[in-house]
């Protein structure tokens, strides 16, 4: 398990080092372009912010999730040892 949690770190850490390329570019483009509001003036732009949202998501999301679910699961542990010792 530890093995494929490393890798799933490592597909994570290109993701974000993937999107880098493409943000950095548009930052510049932006900057040299004088766009008031980037975002909004431009569809690459969009795409960026897009794909920043979705990479965090999928950085995020499964750490959240599985906080949730190992507490739950600590939860549910501690009230069944108590039920035990009764």
């Amino acid at each position: 398990m530890h093995h494929y949690a490393g890798q799933l770190v490592d597909l994570l850490l290109v993701l974000v080092a993937a999107w880098m390329v493409p943000a950095t570019i548009f930052v510049i483009y932006a900057y040299f372009a004088r766009l008031k509001n980037p975002v909004s003036e431009s569809v690459f732009g969009r795409v960026v912010i897009l794909s920043l949202f979705i990479i965090t998501t999928s950085i995020w999301l499964p750490i959240i999730v599985a906080a949730i679910v190992l507490s739950l699961i600590g939860h549910l542990w501690f009230r069944f040892r108590a039920q035990l010792r009764r």
